[in-house]
């Protein structure tokens, strides 16, 4: 690229981060680098958050599934219930934007993290609890596939600790032994029985 044009064009950058830096306007906050990386590698720092905390605070985690990459609708595996996980960052509308929720994907439930400068959100959600009819629709309105949902700060649960995690998990699932009896159940429905 021609330099004088080079330059010009990153004067063009210049202008609009001032305009709008929102919460990001400092490059020394602790998850600054969730802004530098591609759309792919912030997925995968949102998965290996959710292992994290799964093996941290759940002792119960029997057979957990994570392949960096695409799984396809779904990205980690645990006890044989597939989470789809999303991960936004906050933007300038103070929300944080989760795209591509499949109504018909092959999971059971989400992960969805929210990530602010300084701090961490979470929301956990079963897939048959998803008010897919009162999303916006990407691919019927042929600007991108699945669902987009939308969160601000208040609707999620900030990530203080393992605990606070736990907590959620369950009070979502139930109990864990719940979580098992669910995914046991789902096999039976299928035809397939555990030995």
């Amino acid at each position: 690229m021609d330099a004088s044009l080079k330059l010009s064009i990153k004067s063009i950058l210049d202008e609009i981060r001032t305009e709008a830096p929102g919460n990001w306007s400092n490059p020394n906050s602790t998850f600054y680098g969730i802004r530098i990386l591609s759309i792919d590698k912030r997925g995968s720092f949102g998965e290996r958050v959710f292992v994290h905390l799964l093996s941290n605070a759940l002792p119960a985690v029997r057979r957990l599934i994570y392949n960096d990459g695409d799984q396809g609708d779904w990205d980690v595996s645990v006890n044989g219930i597939r989470f789809e996980i999303k991960t936004s960052s906050i933007d300038v509308n103070n929300k944080f934007q989760n795209e591509g929720l499949k109504a018909d994907g092959d999971y059971e439930a989400v992960f969805f993290l929210g990530i602010t400068p300084e701090r961490l959100y979470f929301k956990l959600t079963k897939k048959e609890d998803i008010p897919f009819s009162n999303l916006h629709n990407r691919g019927e309105r042929g600007t991108g596939r699945g669902h987009k949902w939308d969160f601000k700060i208040s609707d999620m649960v900030e990530l203080v600790d393992i605990d606070t995690f736990a907590q959620e998990f369950t009070s979502i699932f139930l109990e864990w032994k719940a979580v098992l009896e669910w995914v046991i159940d789902k096999i039976k429905i299928k035809g397939i029985f555990l030995l």
